[in-house]
């Protein structure tokens, strides 16, 4: 009886290493473009002001920073 001997040889250490680190830094760049795209939306949401509720005297000159 004859057995075929496996010809397949596993990656090596170095092409490992190089698929590693361009999956994480692929999915640094998705995370890091999806994270700017959020934050870069405008809210669209005013915040609820109580009419009965004197805001702090820092919020009075917030309008003036812009």
């Amino acid at each position: 009886m004859e057995y075929q001997a496996s010809t397949h040889q596993s990656a090596s250490p170095v092409d490992r290493t190089l698929a590693i680190c361009l999956a994480a830094f692929s999915m640094f760049v998705v995370g890091y473009t999806a994270t700017r795209t959020f934050l870069g939306q405008p809210s669209g949401q005013k915040a609820a002001v109580d009419p009965n509720v004197v805001p702090h005297q820092a919020a009075l000159w917030s309008e003036l920073g812009h």
